[in-house]
């Protein structure tokens, strides 16, 4: 890689053939382009971004040769990037086999065949070259065309016993031999379907008839859910597998299954066909410790990387019920692959890099994204756990309960597909991008599972008490009002206890309490210790010394609430209960 982080492992090609070179001196640009070999002129055209793709393809004196070489997915995304409009040069030059695919994600809109998709496309094709849109339908599969055409047209046929009297003749047709009668059911298209089956007669009359006929006389949703089939398998060839075996992406990789995959890893195929570059170049910031290990890796083991990563893309959004037409869809799903992958690299090499490149080398990109995701899936299990608990279930599942992070952040790792709550974010929730972040989501669930453990096991809480405590309390209640109400019930009433405070308790425990300095006032530090090792002593021995020291943590945060809060009071005699946050005040009837 170069210092921006850019792929520099294809074959390098003169670096004067730049965009500005091109538009200033065309024609020694086109001197230059043409002085290369297809392979090479393929190798630039891959090598670069969309826009200067075309440029280059403009170039070229085998422009047909050179488009006809892209894989159909480069070829897609090429065409997605640049605009379609913008795209009609390289859609005329493009082989039946490109078409083929980029018709069977185009024309579909979920399992079924879409009208508007449909004659968007042939109108491009049509629009980009006519004996492109006929050499098209000649080759076209005939399942495909026939259900194609009954999404558009009925077809009526002239009764000789009724001639000119049939029921049908009132609506809205044209023919073209005063025999088959076709209605275009959508009167946006009558352009398009009019070419198409004047093209489609002047071809092969006979094949035109028979594919009328099977319109007019076939079941229409037998023939769509075999074109269907036959599209899908079509595409599994590109990594689009069905929903069931694409799923498989987010399938638990255990710690001793990834003990077997080290000691005997699957023999990994180079491929033949050119690399797939558009995931590099869809996702510019490639997380840091992945750039690292992708940097080590020979030109070959680059080109395998690129096209499993296709592959994995492919799949995430079919686990993810995305469209696949939409090019923000492909910039999630490589998103959330780029993120999953550090993630398994990271933790799979214990962040040791030259581990991480032996992984990259010798594993399935696919076992390194299910390594980063049983990471995340092994915390959900663990917050699956919470969320069914009775008391949890019985209080209305006050996820706030644990923190206002924390909170959030396992809220957001129980959605059916995990996402990372982060207060940087915009939407305040994102995919994972690496192990740091996991394991922040980790210490919210250790925080959870330890303030259930010492409320209700060490401390005695009822789940009623809660409930009632969460009713009545104004805002999100957290285990830092809990633990401060418990303070201060300790301090005026002699007895720890999580029942809401009177408004003259919280005027004594300030007087009795804190420390009369310049505001805010803070807790006396021996009511503080007081408080931590009572709270270390209910714990017990078994609590261990992690779990000790993060309910010191726990305690610390609630007596740092009580100071920010209650410590800036000045005048205790018009204290206003109703902007008391820190301890539960008992509402005044």
């Amino acid at each position: 890689m170069d210092q921006s982080g850019n792929i520099i492992k294809f074959p390098k090609i003169d670096s004067d053939l730049n965009e500005k070179f091109i538009k200033e001196r065309p024609k020694e640009a086109e001197k230059l382009f043409n002085s290369l070999s297809l392979k090479e002129q393929l190798d630039l055209v891959l090598k670069r971004n969309y826009r200067e793709r075309l440029s280059l393809i403009e170039l070229s004196h085998r422009s047909q040769s050179l488009v006809r070489s892209i894989p159909e997915p480069e070829l897609y995304l090429t065409i997605k990037q640049l605009g379609e409009e913008e795209s009609l040069p390289i859609l005329a030059l493009a082989s039946q086999k490109q078409l083929t695919y980029i018709f069977d994600l185009e024309f579909w809109q979920e399992q079924s065949l879409s009208p508007d998709r449909i004659c968007h496309w042939l109108d491009l094709l049509r629009k980009a070259d006519e004996e492109q849109f006929r050499e098209w339908l000649k080759k076209c599969d005939e399942e495909l065309l026939v259900s194609v055409l009954q999404r558009l047209i009925q077809v009526y046929v002239a009764d000789p016993d009724n001639l000119g009297a049939e029921p049908w003749r009132d609506k809205n047709f044209f023919t073209l031999d005063e025999q088959y009668y076709i209605e275009i059911l959508d009167e946006r298209f009558q352009v398009i379907v009019e070419r198409l089956l004047a093209h489609l007669r002047d071809l092969e009359q006979k094949k035109f008839y028979t594919i009328l006929d099977r319109v007019r006389m076939t079941i229409a949703l037998e023939n769509e859910d075999t074109a269907y089939r036959v599209r899908n398998g079509r595409l599994e060839d590109y990594g689009f597998y069905d929903f069931d075996e694409a799923f498989k992406i987010y399938r638990f990789l255990s710690p001793e299954r990834l003990k077997v995959l080290d000691g005997k890893p699957e023999k990994l195929i180079t491929p033949k066909q050119p690399a797939l570059r558009y995931p590099l170049m869809l996702f510019e910031k490639i997380p840091s410790f992945l750039k690292q290990a992708i940097s080590d890796l020979s030109p070959e083991e680059l080109e395998r990387f690129c096209l499993e990563l296709a592959t994995l893309i492919n799949k995430l959004m079919i686990a993810d019920v995305m469209d696949l037409t939409n090019l923000d869809n492909i910039r999630k799903a490589l998103e959330k692959a780029y993120g999953y992958l550090e993630i398994g690299l990271e933790s799979w090499s214990q962040e040791r890099r030259e581990k991480a490149v032996e992984i990259l080398k010798n594993q399935w990109l696919e076992h390194i994204f299910q390594a980063g995701f049983s990471q995340v899936l092994g915390l959900r299990f663990r917050a699956q756990r919470i969320e069914r608990m009775e008391w949890f279930k019985f209080v209305g599942k006050p996820y706030h309960i644990f923190g206002e992070l924390e909170g959030k952040r396992i809220k957001a790792l129980l959605y059916p597909r995990p996402k990372f709550y982060t207060e940087k974010a915009e939407a305040g929730e994102q995919e994972f991008r690496n192990l740091a972040e996991v394991k922040l989501v980790e210490s919210a669930v250790v925080q959870a599972e330890t303030i259930i453990w010492l409320f209700f096991e060490r401390l005695g809480l009822e789940k009623e008490t809660l409930k009632s405590l969460i009713i009545n309390y104004p805002f999100e209640l957290d285990f830092k009002v809990i633990l401060a109400t418990a303070l201060v019930n300790g301090v005026t009433t002699t007895k720890m206890s999580f029942e809401p405070v009177e408004l003259e308790q919280v005027k004594r425990f300030i007087m009795q309490s804190m420390i009369p300095s310049s505001p805010p006032k803070k807790i006396e530090t021996g009511l503080k210790e007081e408080f931590i090792n009572w709270l270390i002593r209910r714990a017990g021995e078994e609590a261990g010394s992690e779990k000790k020291a993060l309910i010191q943590k726990l305690a610390e945060s609630a007596l740092v609430n009580i100071e920010e809060e209650l410590g800036v009071l000045e005048n205790l005699e018009s204290i206003d209960q109703r902007f008391i946050g820190s301890v539960m005040i008992k509402k005044i009837d």
